[in-house]
């Protein structure tokens, strides 16, 4: 049975396809994510130490003119250190902090006193800078100052930054401070950043992808290959199964079928002598009909008891002779030629190819199949039309065809064309054909259906390179 596109054995790969895509377009996208915020930490990291470090500077600077003033601190040194700061990085606001979180100065004022998040100290009383970027940010919210004072001023970019302050990296802290600057530079780096890592990302799943594609689907087709294979062979083991089956049945049959023979013959020919005789004395009366029936059937049982004993006694005898395929035909020709006259069939036989020859026990072999193919194709033949026997050799092999002009093989003959079966024919085993195959087998060949439909059937017979030549 074909299968659909749709169905589930198309359908299951292209699924794992679309999960493993997924999933990895799931694994690019949270590798993004990360490098994306990492890179944004770098940058407003690099803007929080470059502030520590001015700060720093201005500090030690400060606390170099106390000493050489011989003043160990001045009021308001914190908040002047970090003026100075801002006017180097254009900072437009600050708020100081001292080390005891006590609100030290602010600019401008007024400005709200809240100390920094707990989180935020401690990583402040280490030595590290905390900053961050409020994408959209009033600055009158910010500082608090009053509505009038910053009218027209719309939310904006801002970068947000606490800074521990001391004069060295061993120096104890002294404070902190809290800085607002203009967040529009941040911004477009980190827009630049954004766009950086979705080109990254897009590349980089299109390549994964693409490699991913190739290696599932050349997957999945040596996958689909290796089932096809199994599948096969597993026919191939039914199908060898059935074949020995049929072999121990017909062995056993044959062993009691040769005694059967034997004791067959001759009662069979007093048989046929007595039916001939009371057909002729009867030939005038109401039954001569059917005792000169009777009379052909019993011929035709002789003619078959005759030929499955001269196979076997060639058989036990080693015969020697050898046949060539036109001698095979004749023999067969006339075995069928009074069937085929009696049923109105016409006989045509051909013959081409070089001169080779089968020996004694392939060609009775041989005979055998040719005279079950050739009287299935007389009957199927209807009156008037004809039977085709050919015969081709060449490179070491022979093959023979019947061809018959009937209606054809119906599905159900053809879906168990060598297997035993219920026979259409009157008085029909149903063993014909797979028998006839077996005997094909002996001889190192074998029988295949060619053709089959309204304008008639072809059998040949193709027997492997073991010819004599």
């Amino acid at each position: 049975m074909p299968i659909h596109p749709t169905s589930p054995g198309r359908a299951a790969p292209a699924a794992v396809l679309a999960v493993t895509l997924l999933v990895f377009a799931g694994v690019v996208a949270y590798v993004s994510l990360w490098l994306r915020q990492g890179l944004r930490e770098q940058v407003l990291r690099r803007e929080a130490e470059t502030l520590t470090e001015i700060a720093a500077f201005q500090l030690a600077t400060e606390a170099e003119s106390l000493a050489k003033l011989g003043l160990p601190e001045a009021p308001g040194e914190l908040l002047n250190a970090v003026l100075k700061t801002s006017k180097l990085r254009g900072v437009f606001a600050v708020r100081v902090l001292d080390a005891d979180q006590n609100f030290a100065g602010a600019l401008p004022l007024p400005w709200t006193e809240t100390p920094p998040a707990a989180k935020d100290w401690a990583q402040l009383a280490q030595g590290v800078p905390v900053a961050r970027l409020h994408a959209r940010e009033s600055a009158a919210e910010v500082i608090g100052l009053a509505p009038p004072t910053t009218a027209g001023r719309a939310a904006e970019p801002l970068v947000e930054t606490w800074l521990p302050l001391r004069a060295t990296d061993k120096a104890p802290l002294a404070g902190v401070a809290q800085m607002w600057t203009d967040g529009h530079a941040v911004a477009m780096e980190f827009a630049a950043i954004d766009r950086r890592v979705l080109l990254q990302a897009l590349l980089a799943w299109t390549a994964g992808a693409a490699i991913i594609s190739v290696l599932l689907t050349w997957a999945f087709r040596r996958l689909a290959q290796a089932n096809r294979m199994l599948q096969a062979r597993s026919e191939d083991l039914l199908r060898a199964n059935r074949e020995l089956t049929l072999a121990a049945k017909t062995s056993a049959l044959g062993a009691v079928a040769a005694h059967l023979v034997h004791e067959l013959k001759n009662p069979v020919a007093g048989l046929e002598e007595y039916v001939a005789s009371q057909s002729e004395q009867g030939a005038r009366g109401d039954g001569g009909g059917e005792l000169a029936a009777a009379s052909e059937l019993t011929r035709r049982l002789r003619t078959m008891i005759n030929d499955v004993v001269g196979v076997m006694r060639d058989e036990q005898q080693d015969a020697g002779f050898e046949l060539t395929a036109a001698e095979v035909l004749e023999l067969v020709f006339a075995k069928a030629r009074p069937l085929a006259e009696a049923r109105g069939v016409q006989l045509e036989t051909a013959v081409a190819g070089d001169a080779a020859t089968l020996p004694a026990r392939r060609s009775n072999l041989t005979r055998l199949v040719l005279q079950n193919l050739l009287q299935n194709a007389i009957e199927a033949t209807p009156r008037g039309r004809k039977v085709r026997l050919s015969a081709e050799s060449a490179g070491g092999t022979m093959s023979f065809a019947v061809a018959d002009e009937g209606p054809g093989l119906p599905a159900a003959v053809q879906a168990r064309l060598f297997q035993p079966c219920p026979s259409g024919k009157p008085g029909g085993s149903g063993l014909g054909l797979a028998l006839s195959q077996q005997l094909a087998r002996q001889a190192d060949g074998r029988i295949v259906l060619e053709r089959t439909g309204a304008t008639g059937t072809c059998f040949q017979l193709v027997l492997d390179a073991r010819v004599e030549t």
